[in-house]
């Protein structure tokens, strides 16, 4: 009877484990692709350009490290403005969630009128940091004057995808970014090569396709928002406006996650230079690697976000033991996926760099580099998913600590040193540069363990 009992018991457990894992994976998948489809945008990018010469790579590669800074320090805002829309959703404040959407928007498009408007008055200056070629300045400028124009769309875009989540609708953000990059990939080809009619473009091409594709994904995602989800309302402030109170609460907790994404952004992009610095004929190389790394931070970012969210409503709810039993699950899922991902690379890193058309000695660079950030990668999951749990619960001090402080002190230092104070070839400073992630899991899991991260924003 008693063993009846216990496999009664087991069977209930397992269901339940089963359950959770459902659950978890119905939230993490749909980020994922949304995730996917902007990264293989970016490497359709990479691939097309790549026909016309590797330094027209380059010249996109360095171009791009602006929108790179940019877009991290939009996710402070999204993911600060974020962090209190799933808290008042678990909370059933829905009318609040919509205030404090509308409140994200505005902080988005004043992000994005600074940078662009930097970006009209100094455009080669941003180029002229990471490379002397004279080559790759004129290419990079070329495609920034166009790609500038996608910033605005980007942001928007990027917030409206987290009103989505929150209300469970992450669908929608997902299918609409895979229009985005069919559209991107069309453009492209027609942009870039000059078919169905239309002028080669080269470089060019290849900015316009990226701005199109990105305006007409934000206009898709805020037409269904009046449409179907009461965007009148939300813009209209009907249900009244967030308070000033309520504001400054907002920003206080995403200044600093700004700051995080900014010192990190601008941590590796500085680490870029460094590679720059010791050679800068391996660029194209470098970038194959970012990107394959890109997808496979799909699978982190997935995992990560979604245990921020499922997180964040357990708080929201006041289920604070509840919310550390699940966190605990939650970091476990990340570690298992992002060892399978790296794992993945190691076993295919003599087959990727053909996809980009690389060969000799690039090809050869490219395959090197992919083994040694595939060795290390697997940390920065694990890291990523402890970044998110605290982040949902308002421990902005210890994501600053875990994650842009330490790219600045970590990857950005060692890389610095290896560089400019000895003579080791660019795949040593590769390597001394990634093995620092080591020591994030170790940080990461102290600041997990003080569990200041076990907050109640939403004050319920």
């Amino acid at each position: 009877m008693k063993q009846a009992k216990v496999s009664v018991f087991k069977k209930n457990l397992l269901g339940k484990r089963w359950i959770f894992l459902a659950e978890f994976f119905s939230l993490a998948i749909p980020i994922m692709l949304q995730q996917l489809s902007g990264n293989i945008l970016n490497i359709c990018d990479t691939i097309m350009i790549g026909k016309v010469s590797d330094k027209a790579i380059s010249g996109v590669t360095v171009a791009n490290k602006t929108y790179f800074i940019y877009s991290l320090l939009v996710f402070g805002i999204t993911s600060g403005v974020s962090m209190f829309m799933s808290q008042q959703y678990g909370a059933k404040q829905f009318h609040t969630v919509k205030k404090t959407f509308c409140f994200g928007i505005k902080m988005c498009l004043v992000a994005a009128a600074v940078f662009l408007l930097f970006l009209l008055v100094v455009p080669e200056k941003v180029i002229e940091i990471f490379v002397n070629g004279e080559e790759v300045i004129q290419m990079g400028t070329e495609y920034i004057k166009i790609a500038r124009w996608s910033y605005i769309p980007a942001a928007l875009s990027w917030m409206t995808g987290v009103y989505y989540r929150i209300y469970e609708k992450q669908k929608l953000p997902m299918i609409v970014g895979m229009v985005s990059v069919l559209l991107n990939i069309i453009f492209n080809y027609a942009f870039i090569y000059g078919n169905f009619g239309l002028p080669e473009m080269g470089i060019k091409g290849a900015a316009l396709a990226t701005t199109l594709s990105r305006y007409i994904e934000f206009l898709i995602l805020i037409t269904i928002l009046f449409a179907f989800f009461n965007g009148k309302e939300i813009f209209t402030g009907k249900k009244g406006k967030l308070g000033r109170k309520d504001k400054i609460s907002v920003i206080k907790k995403t200044i600093p996650l700004m700051v995080n994404e900014g010192i990190w952004a601008v941590a590796l992009s500085l680490v870029f230079k460094n590679y720059c610095y010791v050679s800068e004929a391996d660029i194209p190389a470098i970038t194959v690697v970012d990107n394959v790394f890109d997808m496979m931070n799909v699978a982190y970012v997935g995992c990560s976000m979604a245990s921020g969210i499922i997180a964040g409503k357990i708080l929201g709810s006041g289920k604070m033991k509840e919310a550390w039993q699940t966190a605990k699950k939650l970091i476990f899922i990340g570690l298992a996926v992002s060892v399978s991902a790296s794992i993945f690379i190691c076993l295919t890193a003599g087959i990727i760099p053909k996809i980009f058309s690389l060969s000799g000695s690039l090809f050869i660079m490219s395959t090197t580099l992919l083994r040694i950030k595939a060795a290390f990668s697997w940390s920065q999951g694990y890291g990523e998913t402890i970044y998110y749990i605290l982040r949902a619960g308002g421990d902005v001090k210890a994501v600053l600590l875990i994650d842009g402080l330490f790219n600045l002190y970590g990857p950005l230092l060692v890389s610095a040193v290896v560089a400019y104070g000895t003579d080791m070839p660019i795949q040593v400073v590769y390597l001394c540069t990634e093995a620092t992630y080591l020591l994030k899991i170790f940080i990461a899991t102290f600041f997990f363990k003080k569990g200041r991260w076990c907050n109640n924003l939403a004050g319920k």
